[in-house]
């Protein structure tokens, strides 16, 4: 484990032009309070959101029009946490957990949407958190913790199939979710402990393997920021964690050994909302971050890592943050404003 101490210039640079969509709100009422993931359904960009009845509903771009969807709920069971998307089939599957701890999958086919339960895994522990979602040689993963902290695998090739992927050594220590990614040991979750320490784990031979990413000296990690691999290789993984004091870390995998640096935050600035990561067409790597006026910035590594405004919307900037990816040659941030209202920039 090494640490790198040098931070990024913090310098603002223009970010060129980025225009800034109202896409609106589903209407009738509804009120979305989390993201439910992003795909390329159909060909189309899609935003998944959950509503505060336990509903889901997509934003897409038909053609040139953004359009609302509404996918509804199983009868009569009413999702409460969304876990994210994976690719089945062509298909893309949203994953979402009722009010019991049981997951489901939606999915489009033959022109509508269908709803089906996977279930739970073997245990009376209740699901609670999603980590991540992974797509990796041609099997769908998706990483989710109980209220116990014990970290399952649900991947499907020819079928749901659970694996309890159990707990770092020592046992409970409160993990909190941070991303999935596919690496070069196939795909790996990625949680934090209550005392701030980074965790990788991954199957090897169908067996649980723990690994601690440590921390830098001194730092005291708040929340996640985003995951991402580089370069198409799944051997060039990036973990961001956010400090309590606003500044960004990134964790790098090189080779065998994993690097931190303090991506530090822009002058005079403090950051507190992860609007998640991307990488645009060219190779370049995003980080988008929110400071407390509602000012978008992204970080993004040339010669050194450099910070850049994107500004904010008129409405003053994002409550939830609903997702970011790349279509082609456009680049996306989606969030919610505090009126509910879905915002896009790029």
């Amino acid at each position: 484990m090494t640490e790198q101490l040098s931070g990024p210039d913090n310098a603002a640079h223009d970010s060129g032009p980025l225009q800034w969509i109202n896409l609106g709100m589903p209407g009738g009422g509804v009120q979305l309070i989390a993201s439910a993931g992003t795909s390329m359904n159909g060909g189309n960009p899609n935003v998944l959101g959950l509503d505060n009845k336990g509903s889901l509903w997509n934003c897409w771009r038909n053609d040139g029009a953004w359009q609302w969807t509404s996918l509804g709920q199983p009868a009569g069971v009413p999702m409460r946490h969304p876990m994210g998307t994976v690719n089945i089939g062509g298909a893309t599957v949203v994953q979402l957990l009722d009010d019991q701890g049981a997951l489901w999958s939606c999915w489009l086919a033959d022109g509508a949407w269908q709803w089906a339960s996977v279930g739970q895994p073997p245990t009376t522990a209740r699901l609670l958190h999603g980590v991540g979602t992974v797509e990796n040689n041609g099997e769908a993963i998706v990483y989710l913790l109980d209220d116990t902290s014990v970290l399952w695998q649900l991947a499907y090739t020819n079928g749901w199939q659970w694996t309890s992927l159990g707990q770092p050594a020592g046992g409970e220590r409160g993990l909190m979710p941070v991303a999935a990614l596919p690496t070069r040991n196939g795909s790996t979750a990625f949680v934090l402990d209550t005392d701030a320490i980074l965790w990788a784990c991954y199957l090897n031979q169908d067996k649980p393997v723990w690994t601690t990413l440590n921390q830098p000296s001194g730092l005291q990690v708040g929340a996640s920021a985003g995951a991402i691999v580089t370069n198409g290789q799944a051997n060039v993984a990036n973990v961001f964690v956010r400090d309590p004091k606003g500044n960004l870390w990134g964790c790098v995998q090189n080779a065998t050994t994993w690097q931190w640096t303090n991506l530090s935050h822009p002058a005079n600035v403090s950051l507190y909302l992860s609007l998640g990561t991307f990488t645009a067409t060219g190779g370049d790597l995003y980080v988008f971050l929110q400071d407390t006026k509602g000012i978008l910035w992204f970080c993004k590594p040339t010669t050194s890592w450099r910070w850049a405004s994107v500004g904010q919307s008129s409405s003053g900037g994002f409550t939830v943050p609903m997702g970011a990816f790349v279509v082609g040659s456009d680049a996306y941030v989606f969030g919610l404003d505090y009126m509910g209202n879905l915002w896009r920039c790029g």
